[in-house]
């Protein structure tokens, strides 16, 4: 397959990729990010070199390398805050390859240009050509028919098939994936020792990691808790935590354990499956660690992301499911009381290894009066080269397997840790429905609320919310509009 021989000749192109990376280098820093970063001289500024894709098939450069045939043309893209340097570099050799130019429009929140680009679809305007959004972004703006579809790239084999389909309507590309995302486990190496378990064996199954949790479950006293005595109205240290805020923070924590339960929200014909048993089980799992085992501290019906992560990086949490974020806050002495105490791998599984995922896609506009060049730009912001570059220089989790490798060889910690969780991404199906997506998230969590205060049990909660669920996508339409876009029917 081609995909596959392009994938090969990236392989090849890591050595001399490596020799023009050193060459930009300029200074090592701390952050909190996921990786120390990388900044660049401000007197040299960072070339976008393309060693990869120039030693690619002729296919994969003709897919993501511009023709020159551009000049005198210009596109307007709209971007939440100003170019990083890597952002700006790869535009420029984009303008010098195609010999067009690139407006970028930056505006200072999300909001703002989400908001800027709705009025110029509804008044179609014309105003933007090219914009690159988050991971539900390419299904609702291609849903709402905004977007044209990209041609399937050549090296389709290099990215991640969750990627790919998170982006994908109906078998047509709708974004290029540039930036993936993925959560990872974390665990205290120190406890787990002080606890009699191998810090270098984390649970390999999300019911071992209860049995893990009760250990690491720690009282004022010292006693955890399954010792005759402890007290779980004065706990000191947690051996695990779920964020159960009413708001996107609880689903997106969820869809980790329903996938690995085996549950899904749709079957493969779009009928809502949330209270099928696997579903059932995988909330069940979660409300018997709270209420049941006193793993979870007592306010975890209000924790956000927030409150969770200030919870394991005081040292009061001794295992976490979380996005990479929380490992360079886990490091960064200035906040973190665990430094060198946490270790960070591959989520368990229950009945599959399987977890949600975020990222970001490059999409063309329809109301675009320059389609050719648009698709252009929108392929160029999916090259190899530029996977690398992101992965490598800022921790971005790639959407491409060569980058990874590449990620891994820089930093075989937090990398190796993404590394093994990318392959079990699952999208989440709720924004395949477009304009229910926010919907269907709320009634989400309002049955996680339920479960976990007890006022419904996990498996009436989940029957509940299937019947209002089924509402809205009645309201909305959804058979009859959306989900035979989805099918490609």
């Amino acid at each position: 397959m081609t995909g596959n021989l392009s994938y090969i000749s990236i392989n090849y192109t890591l050595i001399y990729w490596e020799v023009k990376m050193l060459k930009k280098i300029f200074v090592l820093i701390s952050t909190t990010t996921i990786f120390s970063s990388f900044i660049f001289s401000s007197s040299h500024a960072f070339e976008c070199d393309i060693p990869i894709l120039e030693s690619s098939s002729d296919a994969v450069k003709a897919y993501y390398i511009p023709e020159k045939k551009f000049e005198g043309m210009s596109i307007n893209v709209p971007k939440e805050n100003v170019e990083n340097d890597i952002e700006k570099g790869c535009r420029e050799k984009f303008e010098e390859l195609s010999g067009a130019k690139v407006n970028v429009i930056v505006f200072p929140k999300q909001k703002d240009m989400l908001d800027a680009i709705n009025l110029a679809l509804a008044t179609n305007s014309g105003e933007f050509d090219v914009m690159t959004s988050g991971a539900g972004g390419a299904k609702e703006y291609g849903l709402g028919g905004h977007l044209n579809p990209l041609q399937t790239p050549p090296d389709i084999d290099d990215f991640y098939t969750g990627d790919i389909n998170q982006y994908s309507i109906g078998g047509k590309l709708m974004g290029i994936p540039s930036i993936a995302d993925t959560n990872i486990l974390y665990w205290r190496t120190d406890l787990f020792e002080q606890a009699g378990l191998d810090p270098n064996k984390p649970p390999k199954t999300y019911s071992e990691l209860t049995e893990y949790a009760k250990l690491l479950t720690i009282d004022k006293n010292g006693k955890n808790s399954t010792e005759e005595g402890f007290d779980k109205n004065n706990i000191d240290i947690y051996g695990y935590g779920f964020r159960g805020e009413a708001s996107l923070a609880s689903p997106w924590q969820w869809y980790n354990y329903l996938f690995a339960f085996g549950g899904d929200l749709f079957d493969s014909e779009y009928n809502i499956i949330i209270d099928q048993p696997e579903s059932v089980a995988s909330l069940q799992w979660v409300v018997d660690n709270y209420r049941v085992h006193n793993i979870m501290p007592a306010d975890t019906p209000v924790y956000d992301y927030g409150a969770f992560h200030t919870l394991f990086i005081q040292g009061k949490m001794a295992m976490a499911v979380n996005w990479p974020y929380m490992y360079g806050m886990s490091q960064d002495p200035e906040q973190s009381n665990v430094v060198g105490k946490v270790a960070v791998g591959r989520k368990p599984m229950e009945v599959r290894h399987a977890g949600n995922m975020g990222g970001w896609s490059w999409s063309v506009l329809k109301m675009s009066q320059k389609q050719e060049l648009a698709e252009a730009y929108a392929k160029w912001n999916g090259n190899p080269d530029m996977a690398v570059y992101n992965a490598v220089l800022r921790g971005n989790a790639p959407a491409r397997r060569s980058a990874t490798e590449r990620m891994i060889e820089e930093n075989p910690v937090i990398a190796g840790a993404i590394a093994q969780n990318l392959p079990d991404n699952m999208g989440v199906k709720w924004i395949d429905t477009g304009p229910s997506w926010m919907a269907l998230e709320k009634e989400t969590w309002k049955f996680i609320q339920f479960a976990l205060t007890g006022e419904k049990t996990p498996e009436q909660a989940l029957k509940d919310a299937k019947v209002e669920m089924e509402k809205i996508l009645k309201r909305d339409r959804f058979y009859e509009e959306i989900a035979p876009q989805l099918l490609g029917n």
